[in-house]
C-alpha cells in the first residue's frame, strides 16, 4: 500500500515542487492550502483548505485526511510567512502572525497527528526551518525566531516519540530558486549568491530528494536532527 503524505502549505513554490515530486513517485497526497489552491499533480490526491493557526481547523483537517486515506504516514510542515522589518519597527500583529503560522501551526499539526502515528507505531514528521534561524539576518526578527522555535520543538518531539518508531526532523534550507526568494529582488539575489560558498541558489528538487531519504526505511535511525541544506552558508 502506498504511503500517504500530508503536505502542509502545498501551494507555494517549494510546496508545489514537493507535491509533484512525490506524486510522480506514486505516493498518496493530502494537499493542504489556505488561500491559494494548489496545482493538481498526477496521481492519487485530495486538496484540503484550512487555517493552521486555528487548532480546531487543524484537528478537523487531520481527521478528514485519515477518513479519506485511512492513514497518515508522513507530514511535511512547509507552510510559512515572512514579515521583513527591523526589530524595533516590528508590530505586535506581524510578530504574532509570524509565530502563529510558522510555529503554532506546525505544532498543532504535530499535536493532532501524533496520536494516530503512535497508534500505528510508525510515522515521519518533517519541519521546514531556515538557515536564518541558525545565522540570523537583518530585518527578520519574527521570522528567524519562529523558525528557530521549530528546532527546539523537533528535538523535544523526537525524544517523546522515538520509542513508537516515529522520527521527527527539521530541514533548514538556505536560499533556493523557489519559495520566499520570489519576494527578493534580482539585485539582492545576486548579492546573496556572493555569500554562498557554492556561489548559487539551491535547486528545490534537492530539498524534495532529501525529504525522500528522510521518509524512507533507510532513515529509521535519523531523528531529532536539524539538517542544513544551504550550499555551505552555515556549517
Amino acid at each position: 500500500m502506498s504511503k500517504t503524505i500530508l503536505v502542509i502549505g502545498s501551494s507555494g513554490g517549494l510546496g508545489n515542487v514537493i507535491s509533484h515530486w512525490f506524486a510522480e513517485k506514486g505516493f498518496n497526497l493530502a494537499l493542504h492550502y489556505n488561500k491559494h489552491e494548489p496545482t493538481v499533480p498526477a496521481g492519487n490526491h485530495k486538496k484540503y483548505k484550512a487555517d493552521i493557526t486555528d487548532e480546531n481547523q487543524v484537528q478537523q483537517l487531520i481527521k478528514q485526511v485519515i477518513a479519506d486515506f485511512g492513514k497518515i504516514d508522513v507530514v511535511i510542515n512547509n507552510a510559512g510567512i515572512s514579515k521583513s522589518e527591523m526589530s524595533w519597527k516590528t508590530s505586535a500583529e506581524n510578530w504574532n502572525q509570524s509565530l502563529a503560522v510558522n510555529l503554532n501551526g506546525p505544532f498543532f499539526v504535530a499535536k493532532h497527528v501524533l496520536p494516530h502515528m503512535r497508534t500505528n507505531n510508525s510515522g515521519r514528521i518533517i519541519f521546514m526551518s531556515s538557515v536564518v534561524a541558525q545565522t540570523g539576518f537583518i530585518g527578520t526578527a519574527a521570522y528567524s525566531a519562529s523558525k528557530a522555535g521549530l528546532i527546539g520543538l523537533t528535538k523535544t518531539l523526537a525524544k517523546e516519540n522515538a520509542a513508537k518508531n516515529i522520527t521527527i526532523n527539521t530541514i533548514a534550507p538556505g536560499y533556493f530558486s523557489a519559495g520566499m526568494i520570489r519576494d527578493v529582488s534580482e539585485e539582492l539575489q545576486e548579492e546573496l549568491k556572493k555569500f554562498i560558498p557554492v556561489g548559487k541558489l539551491g535547486n528545490p528538487n534537492e530539498i524534495a530528494a532529501l525529504i525522500d531519504y528522510i521518509i524512507s526505511d533507510n532513515a529509521s535511525y535519523l531523528t531529532g536532527q536539524v539538517i542544513g541544506l544551504n550550499g555551505g552558508l552555515h556549517m
